[in-house]
């Protein structure tokens, strides 16, 4: 047994209840431990209920090196600071400090609180936009006075996104604690300094793409980094090393610029750009643009009105350490970054994609780059061990990260036995997803299955349109609660599903991935049709023009492949979870090229076509058969 395994063998024994080392496990240890030893990458795929978090934190708690372990989801921030750092710590008996550090926007600004407070009504309602101060000023304000860390999270209920906005600061506008008034007591500096000083750094992918980006501004100096939930990591760095422009941040910076100039001029031409740019935005939603024609204008008009307010801020002398000296640096500060993202629009090259996303009300032009290799070589594979876990990573994630062929992806198994499980049912008699009969078809065969299931069904869509449509019919039609993405949220729903053996819950691509409902709960899974992405997706069409001949392959299967497996993942959290997970799309099983591709990808649940028998097996587990 190498020492790894027998150090690994001492944290599963200190389990609650105890408990031993599973085969999986033991092997996703080792290599996460050669990994560590050689200062390479390593990518592991690890069925649910191997315990992936147990078998890297041992190896990487033993080395006694700096780490940084980031994840896609709270809940799992949560469960690792909370529960499984400290149980790695105490078994292998090392001493070890953990901080969970998040973007600045998470954590209350207490010069904004103060300046909020000190404000004029007019003004307060306008930060707050219109919401009464007499209410959701005075609840921040007392939640402030108790607060040790100053996290969003520990306010419940969670403040309006409006109201958060006007007592906290995003990166691009604020100074830093030595030029703030309040600085001292800056709990974003706080939670930094925690974090220069712990031994293990749990953070969001989101936070550390930005750090890639910055060339590792953000973060302490580490040498081993741990990618949880791998799986979204190429989409989250496209995100974070590209640009967004759209007219909220000129209105944010119009706001501000009111609250410091009499002359309100510069905010009008201000909230002009925004107007114009949303304007001109609107019509290209979802689209890629490959001539910017008149943008072109609108935003070098809105470059140039920016750089006016940069003008008038220098001309002031508020006198240091006041309100309006903060408020003066923060604004700076804002426009000077929507100047610096402006020209990299500007300056997009053949490698980055220029496209518009978000809602007809909130248009969003995005400068997302294919090409990042160079930058993840420099921050990232050259100089650290790097390991990247999630339940499901396609083999297409190796190309996408930039990492060569000596690299792949490496599959340790999970303990369930999902043969005896569960059924994946795929019938082949549904019409083809582009046929008009096409969403009637797939509902009749949700209603029947649910009528089986007695409920307890999550049933998953690929558009907010076939979603929709179902929700309306299945309101009508069912006699059990039908919960539907939208309705509340997101957490709000999976209490509401959990609460109610009988309730069914519809929703999109949000829910695929993330939520976790053990036990008899959940014991059907729909999917109306495999999660290819749709043909006019900006990037993936630009990956897909790279690619050429081997689009299908390099873009279009792999996405597929991991939605699919993690849609199907929500099913079976434990080893005595049982259910069906359906797959509404004939293709599955009868496409030749690339069938065997995707249920690969997926739990190795029986497989059958045959409504009659999976309308028995789920009769019988509502009679706890």
């Amino acid at each position: 047994m190498t020492r790894v395994v027998e150090l690994l063998d001492s944290v599963t024994r200190a389990l609650p209840g105890g408990g031993e080392v599973r085969p999986g496990q033991m092997e996703m240890a080792e290599r996460v431990a050669e990994a560590l030893a050689t200062d390479s990458a390593v990518l592991v795929e690890a069925g649910t209920g191997t315990g992936k978090s147990l078998a890297y934190l041992t190896p990487v708690v033993a080395s006694g090196r700096q780490a940084v372990v980031a994840t896609a989801t709270i809940a799992l921030q949560t469960q690792l600071v909370d529960s499984d750092l400290p149980l790695v710590a105490k078994a292998l008996d090392r001493p070890v400090t953990v901080a969970l550090l998040k973007g600045r926007r998470n954590y209350l600004c207490r010069q904004r609180l103060a300046e909020l407070e000190r404000a004029q009504r007019t003004e307060q309602l306008q930060l707050l936009g219109g919401r009464n101060p007499d209410h959701h000023l005075e609840d921040v304000v007392r939640w402030a006075e108790t607060t040790t860390d100053g996290d969003r999270e520990e306010l419940d209920p969670s403040p309006p996104s409006e109201v958060w906005s006007a007592v906290s600061v995003g990166p691009d506008e604020c100074p830093g604690a030595a030029r703030c008034p309040s600085g001292a007591a800056c709990f974003s500096e706080q939670a930094r300094q925690r974090a220069m000083a712990a031994d293990v750094i749990v953070t969001n992918q989101h936070y550390y793409g930005l750090d890639i980006a910055s060339g590792g501004a953000l973060l302490p100096e580490h040498e081993v980094v741990v990618f949880d939930e791998a799986h979204q990591l190429p989409e989250v760095l496209g995100a974070t090393c590209g640009t967004e422009l759209g007219g909220g941040r000129f209105r944010a910076l119009a706001r501000r610029v009111r609250s410091i100039l009499t002359d309100d001029e510069l905010a009008i031409d201000i909230d002009t750009s925004a107007a114009e740019l949303d304007t001109i935005l609107r019509p290209t939603v979802g689209q890629a643009l490959t001539d910017l024609g008149e943008l072109v204008g609108v935003v070098v008009t809105g470059r140039d009105r920016a750089d006016r307010v940069i003008a008038a801020l220098r001309k002031l002398d508020p006198g240091e350490g006041s309100d309006v000296a903060a408020r003066i640096e923060r604004t700076m500060l804002a426009a000077t970054r929507l100047v610096d993202d402006i020209d990299a629009v500007l300056e997009a090259g053949p490698s980055d994609v220029l496209w518009v996303d978000g809602s007809q009300n909130h248009p969003t032009l995005r400068r997302t780059p294919l090409d990042l290799e160079q930058l993840l070589e420099t921050n990232l594979w050259a100089s650290k061990a790097v390991i990247l876990t999630s339940a499901t990573l396609s083999d297409g994630i190796v190309g996408q990260l930039g990492l060569g062929p000596e690299h792949s992806v490496q599959r340790v198994g999970s303990p369930f036995d999902y043969e005896s499980l569960g059924l994946l049912y795929c019938p082949t008699d549904l019409p083809p997803p582009r046929s008009e009969s096409y969403r009637v078809a797939v509902q009749d065969e949700i209603l029947t299955l649910v009528g089986a299931a007695g409920g307890r069904a999550l049933c998953l869509f690929t558009s907010f349109g076939a979603m929709s449509e179902a929700a309306e019919r299945f309101a009508e039609e069912l006699d059990t609660p039908v919960l539907v993405q939208g309705d509340a949220p997101k957490g709000v729903l999976i209490e509401r599903f959990k609460a109610d053996p009988s309730a069914i819950l519809l929703a999109t691509l949000s829910f695929w991935q993330g939520i976790d409902l053990p036990g008899s709960t959940l014991t059907l899974v729909t999917i109306d049709r495999l999660p290819f992405p749709r043909p006019d997706e900006p990037v993936a069409q630009a990956r897909r023009d790279r690619a050429g001949k081997a689009a299908f392959r390099e873009v279009d299967l792999p996405r597929a492949q991991t939605l699919l497996a993690q849609a199907a993942g929500r099913l079976i959290r434990r080893a005595d979870d049982r259910g069906v997970v359906a797959v509404l799309d004939s293709r599955l099983a009868t496409n030749r090229s690339y069938r065997w591709d995707l249920v690969r990808a997926l739990p190795p649940f029986k497989r059958t076509k045959d409504q009659d028998e999976v309308v028995a097996f789920l009769a019988g587990l509502d009679d706890g058969g």
